[in-house]
């Protein structure tokens, strides 16, 4: 049998912590989507998208990149300053295929909102009517 060194140990058990790149191009979660481009990613809510406006590189599993959220409404799109966009932070912390994302509105310091993905996940959106 053979012995398993406590260094060994500890690099495998930070090995799921660091990412330090996205290994899955779709993740989804309970009210969200996220599909990573080569120059960020498109963000699917329920009534709502986003998009990441820079490349995610985490460091340590962790990232913060500028994007934009628009929010949504049923019926007829318009021209309507309530949907224009609006500056957001989009702020992660990824564990393997595990990913919980903060994103913030910084036009007034606005949290939208925490969510839980799964890299490869299909998400769980609901459409506004």
């Amino acid at each position: 049998m053979a012995i398993i060194r406590p260094a060994l140990l500890l690099l495998l058990a930070c090995s799921e912590l660091t990412v330090n790149f996205l290994s899955f191009s779709t993740w989804g979660g309970i009210h969200i989507g996220l599909t990573i481009t080569v120059g960020g990613a498109r963000v699917e809510y329920d009534c709502a998208e986003g998009e990441i406006l820079e490349p995610i590189s985490p460091v340590d599993g962790r990232f913060s990149v500028q994007g934009i959220h628009r929010a949504g409404v049923g019926g007829p799109i318009g021209i309507d300053p309530a949907t224009s966009p609006r500056p957001a932070r989009y702020e992660g912390v990824v564990r393997g295929d595990r990913m919980t994302l903060t994103v913030t509105l910084t036009d007034k310091n606005e949290r939208l909102g925490v969510f839980e993905l799964r890299g490869g996940a299909s998400p769980q959106v609901f459409k506004c009517l």
